[in-house]
């Protein structure tokens, strides 16, 4: 069961990412067929959990308020936070992130679906013994 965590956001995000890097290297082969419909219902979750998140974060950044909780721009010339509201740049790009995220996880889970259907085996066999 998830907890409010609200004070280890970036605490969390770093060792999500950690994690992430962690099961791409792993994921070269699979040893235990039978564990992939598992993996991929896992990766569905969590992706639904990070479109989760990046609405929440398009939805805070587009609320945020100059002075409050940011000290103007940097002067870069950069396009950044909030000064256009809910449409601001940083919001607009995660809700595209958000959507992104939502299109990839329908489609895990379609994987997740067919990935279903195959009779797998629980351990890879050798090539000898095919």
């Amino acid at each position: 069961m998830a907890i409010n965590a609200e004070n280890r956001q970036a605490e969390i995000a770093d060792e999500l990412s950690e994690v992430a890097r962690t099961l791409a290297h792993s994921t070269r082969s699979v040893p235990h067929p039978a564990e992939s419909y598992g993996l991929l219902g896992d990766l569905q979750a969590a992706q639904d959990a990070l479109v989760q998140v990046y609405e929440q974060l398009a939805t805070w950044h587009g609320a945020v308020v100059d002075g409050t909780h940011y000290n103007g721009e940097d002067g870069r010339g950069l396009e950044g936070v909030p000064a256009a509201g809910p449409d601001g740049h940083i919001a607009g790009l995660l809700k595209m992130a958000a959507a992104s995220a939502a299109e990839a996880a329908a489609l895990v889970s379609r994987a997740h679906s067919a990935n279903g259907v195959v009779r797998w085996f629980d351990d890879a066999k050798n090539e000898e013994e095919v």
